[in-house]
């Protein structure tokens, strides 16, 4: 089906409006992607919803891949080759009907020659190309691998182990197998950690480490010895850290690989990151924003000509995803955006991206300062870790840039402190910083296991819920979907701070933290803790798993005017005593004054 086509399709079945039909469509064309791809990467569509209504509209029913479980047999009846050519997958055979799921099933051409080749019956179903890959890859890459390295296992028992398992070949395949089940899992890091008795190995799979069964300890020192000569590293060498990469190409994806060695006591720590580094299924939509309206604040700040705009949160809180969608947002031929990371994570189209190399001396500070001689429009610095970055990320924005960077802070306030104590004046932070956006990423519940449950009275009392009537959360039980953990996937916790005129009096006049916390907060900002018990409200997750990620938890009062912060939900020692944040008195500032020292501060750079 064309674009054109499933454009008037999902217009005349009413699934998308026009305004949606054409927000899809200026994606479509800025990210050179098919229209369905995009529809999909932007949740304006959930994935059955819209191949349910192609198969219909085609004279087809759709199948849900991931909810069938195929016969390893089949593979006997449709070899990997033919399946792959044909962009097909078997499902099951009954009555001497093979049932195979298709990405097109008005292409005659292949299912001749699927029919051809098994000389069976078919029923032709249609599934998507993402669920017929993931499907392909779990019964013929999955069923090979872990069949080969059984074999070798079946060899080592009745042999000896040590023979066996230092040969090249099998250690080879073992490390193809805990690497393309980590990808196949989802997995951002693989952990391979040295006991005294054994070697644990671990995937940390939405943001938590699940440990694999692990290989005897006579096995360790050639496991390692693979993923460093993998990764260019010295295998002489273990008594220093080292880093080093590579590249694999993993169910039809191109993975990068990032290495770091670590001395322990009991021998080498290696950890790897997987980055998909082909991988664009990112965006705005899809961050996790709760409200509609969040989002619209977001995309007007990120849609101004110049300013800053930080992420802040710990690491792996998903702080360059989110730089990365908003770059992709204003991502357009009119604009020239420059990027200094480390490392680069994405690769986007149209997008300069620089990776920090301090043997060749190109940093953040230095590489910042070539990338103003490249007439850049937008700028992204991975992250602000020195006063002279700041201060040079600070004389671009007030020369007419937008820049976007990272900081490591706990809240979206605190981004001002750390400026401050940085040492960036704050008449300077005032003039060029537009928003700040404080971020956490939380585990959503497993849609296969998902349950409701009627909280309890003290669980009500503690997250300030106790005046709701008929609350009701959710939770997962634990399946095979998930591996028993009851989350799949996650999304973000958003806490936006916008800079306005009164914002801007408060960090000229060095108010403190809780102060512009308090003020953001009666102009509508969520703080992290609010947006985890919406979305734990809402089905999306667990309140534990609010708990987890958010430190701080914030108790409300309202009131007839305003729901404004008391204090931090912890409770004081006994002889500590509770005091009520008050409004601040903000006073007028001199703003010819106030420009004048910013004039004045650029002539001298």
């Amino acid at each position: 089906m064309t674009d054109k086509e499933l454009e008037n399709l999902l217009l005349r079945t009413n699934l998308l409006s026009q305004e949606e039909i054409s927000r899809a469509v200026e994606e479509m064309k800025k990210l050179k992607r098919p229209l369905e791809k995009v529809i999909l990467e932007v949740c304006l569509l959930s994935r059955p919803v819209l191949y349910e209504a192609i198969a219909k509209h085609l004279g087809y029913s759709y199948v849900k891949l991931e909810e069938v479980q195929p016969d390893p047999e089949l593979i006997k009846v449709m070899p990997e080759a033919l399946a792959r050519q044909t962009q097909s997958v078997p499902i099951k055979i009954e009555n001497n009907t093979l049932h195979v799921a298709v990405t097109d099933p008005t292409d005659l051409y292949s299912i001749d020659q699927i029919q051809m080749h098994t000389g069976m019956a078919l029923e032709v179903s249609l599934s998507s190309p993402q669920e017929i890959d993931d499907s392909q890859n779990k019964l013929y890459v999955e069923h090979k691998v872990t069949k080969d390295f059984m074999e070798d296992l079946t060899r080592a028992v009745s042999s000896d182990v040590k023979t066996v398992f230092t040969d090249v070949n099998s250690i080879i395949k073992l490390v193809d197998l805990i690497v393309s089940q980590a990808v196949h899992d989802r997995a951002s890091d693989i952990h391979v950690e040295p006991e005294q008795e054994t070697t644990r190995i671990r995937f940390r799979i939405d943001g938590i480490l699940h440990e694999i069964p692990s290989p005897p300890k006579e096995w360790e020192s050639a496991i390692i010895s693979r993923i460093k000569v993998l990764a260019s590293m010295d295998i002489a060498e273990s008594r220093v850290p080292q880093d080093g990469h590579f590249q694999a190409k993993i169910e039809d994806r191109i993975i990068d690989f990032r290495i770091s060695t670590v001395p322990t006591i009991y021998g080498e720590n290696v950890v790897m990151r997987l980055l998909d580094t082909n991988s664009v299924t990112i965006g705005l939509e899809k961050l996790g924003f709760t409200t509609y309206d969040e989002l619209k604040r977001y995309e007007g700040l990120i849609s101004k000509p110049y300013g800053i705009i930080l992420s802040t949160g710990p690491t792996g809180s998903g702080k360059t995803t989110t730089l990365y969608s908003a770059l992709m947002r204003i991502n357009t031929i009119d604009r020239n955006i420059i990027t200094i990371e480390d490392p680069v994570e994405y690769r986007l189209g149209l997008i300069r991206q620089i990776q920090v190399n301090p043997k060749a001396g190109i940093t953040f500070a230095n590489g910042l300062r070539a990338i103003l001689r490249q007439d850049p429009d937008v700028l992204m610095v991975g992250e602000i870790r020195d006063l002279e970055t700041a201060i040079i990320a600070v004389q671009a924005a007030l020369t007419g840039h937008l820049v976007f960077s990272t900081l490591h802070t706990n809240d979206a306030p605190s981004a001002i402190t750390r400026l401050v104590n940085m040492g960036v004046e704050p008449f300077l932070i005032s003039a060029c910083l537009i928003g700040v956006m404080a971020q956490r990423l939380i585990r959503i519940i497993c849609d296969k296991c998902k349950e409701s449950y009627e909280p309890s009275k003290s669980l009500m009392e503690r997250w300030g819920l106790s005046d709701k009537k008929g609350v009701v959360l959710y939770r997962g039980r634990g399946c095979e979907a998930c591996k028993g953990t009851g989350f799949k996937g996650r999304s973000g916790l958003f806490e936006l701070m916008t800079v306005d005129d009164e914002i801007r009096e408060m960090i000229i006049s060095e108010s403190s933290t809780v102060s512009l916390r308090n003020k953001s907060r009666e102009k509508g900002m969520r703080v992290l803790s609010e947006d985890g018990i919406a979305k734990a409200l809402a089905g999306i997750t667990t309140i534990e798993e609010v708990a987890r990620v958010c430190e701080e938890r914030v108790e409300i009062k309202k009131t007839e005017e305003s729901v404004v912060v008391v204090e931090p939900f912890i409770k004081p020692a006994p002889s500590a005593q509770k005091s009520e944040a008050k409004p601040v008195e903000v006073k007028a500032t001199d703003y010819e004054e106030y420009q004048k020292r910013i004039a004045n501060w650029l002539s001298n750079k």
